[in-house]
C-alpha cells in the first residue's frame, strides 16, 4: 500500500487484531543513487541530446529493485495479497505478486475516475473492490470504506447547545464554494467550527473561518479531532460516488454527520437525526438537527462496518 501518513501501521495493527499474520510493503523505497557512470552519461543525454528521459528510467528500475527487494524478504506462499492503490506500484511488480499468492486482491480506496489510470490493472486481480459502483467490469465489486475497530471507542455526550462541526480534507476548487456558503448558513448558529483545508499551492482567496494547513494531519491527530467533536462534516468530492471513511468514523464514535452526499439514504444506517443531508437549499432545518440528540444505533449495524467484518468480506 502507499506510505500514507501512519495508515501502513493502522492496517497491520488490526490485521493482527483480526487473526492474520501480516507483511507490509509499502511505496517508500530508498533514495535513489547513481551508479558508475550513470550521472556523467545522465549529464550529456540531457545537455545535448534533450532527453530527460534517462534519468526518471534509473528512478523508475530503482523502484522496481526496491520493491522486489521487500517481497523477496517474505519467505514462502501467501494465503492472501491485498493491495491498496495498485496505481502506485508497476505492472509488472503486481505480476509478481501474484506468483506468491493464491488470491491476489486489490482495494481502491480513492474514486476511479480520480486515478483512471488504475483501469490498467483491473485484469491482474483475482478480484478488485473498490467504495464505489464500477459498472460493465465483471470482477469489480462494490464494499463500503470502514473504521479500525483495533482502536478503542470513545463516546463523548452529543453537545445539543453549542456542536462541536469538524471537517479535514485537501483543498479543491470545485469544493471551495459549498465549504463558504455552509459557513456563511450556519455562522448564525450557536455552533464551534473546526474546519481544516490542506493545500498544494495556497489558496489565491482564504476564508477566516477556516485554518489552512500545508502539512497532512496524521490519522491520529484526526482521531482526536473526530473524538472531541460532535458533528462531523462531509462534502462530498465530484469525482467520487461513494461514501468517505467519516461516515464510518461517525457511525463508530456516535458522532453525527452533516453531508451533501444523497447516496448515505441508501445505507441501513442512516438515520436523519444523525444525518442531515444537504439538498435543495434545505438549509433553514439544520437549525433542528442541531437540537437533536444523537439517535443510537443497533451494535450489529456498528460492527458491520469494523475493519475486522471488512477484511472477511474481501477474502471471501
Amino acid at each position: 500500500m502507499p506510505d500514507y501518513s501512519d495508515f501502513p501501521q493502522l492496517f497491520v495493527d488490526n490485521l493482527k487484531k483480526a487473526g492474520f499474520e501480516p507483511f507490509l510493503i509499502t511505496d517508500k523505497v530508498s533514495e535513489f543513487k547513481y551508479r558508475g557512470l550513470e550521472s556523467i552519461k545522465n549529464f550529456f543525454i540531457k545537455n545535448i541530446f534533450r532527453d530527460k528521459s534517462y534519468k526518471q528510467n534509473l528512478i523508475n528500475r530503482h523502484f522496481k529493485e526496491e520493491l522486489g527487494h521487500q517481497l523477496s524478504a517474505i519467505e514462502g506462499k501467501l494465503d492472501y495479497i491485498l493491495v491498496i492503490r495498485p496505481d502506485n506500484f508497476p505492472v509488472s511488480f503486481i505480476k509478481k505478486l501474484k506468483e506468491r499468492t493464491s488470491k491476489l486482491i486489490a482495494y481502491q480506496w480513492d474514486g476511479i475516475e480520480k486515478f483512471p489510470e488504475v483501469k490498467k490493472y483491473f485484469n491482474l486481480f483475482d478480484t478488485f473492490f473498490c467504495f464505489e459502483e464500477v459498472k460493465n467490469q465483471h470482477n469489480i465489486k462494490q464494499i463500503t470504506n470502514f473504521y479500525f475497530d483495533h482502536l478503542p471507542p470513545f463516546y463523548k455526550p452529543y453537545n445539543t447547545e453549542n456542536p462541536n462541526l469538524y471537517f479535514v480534507g485537501l483543498y479543491w476548487k470545485s469544493r471551495e464554494e459549498k465549504i463558504d456558503r455552509f459557513i456563511d448558513e450556519v455562522s448564525g448558529s450557536n455552533v464551534h467550527l473546526s474546519i481544516f483545508i490542506q493545500y498544494f499551492k495556497e489558496p489565491e482567496r482564504k476564508n477566516s473561518k477556516i485554518t489552512y494547513i500545508k502539512d497532512r494531519i496524521t490519522f491520529e491527530k484526526n482521531l482526536e479531532h473526530v473524538k472531541n467533536s460532535d458533528i462531523l462534516l462531509d462534502f462530498v468530492d465530484p469525482l467520487h460516488n461513494g461514501l468517505s471513511i467519516r461516515f464510518f468514523e461517525g457511525l463508530y464514535y456516535q458522532k453525527k454527520v452533516i453531508t451533501d452526499n444523497v447516496m448515505v439514504k441508501n445505507y441501513d444506517f442512516y438515520h436523519p437525526d444523525n444525518i442531515f443531508i444537504v439538498e435543495n437549499n434545505n438549509y433553514k432545518n439544520i437549525e433542528l438537527f442541531l437540537k437533536k440528540p444523537y439517535h443510537k444505533l443497533p451494535e450489529e449495524i456498528v460492527e458491520k462496518y469494523g475493519f475486522s467484518n471488512w477484511i472477511r468480506e474481501i477474502i471471501k
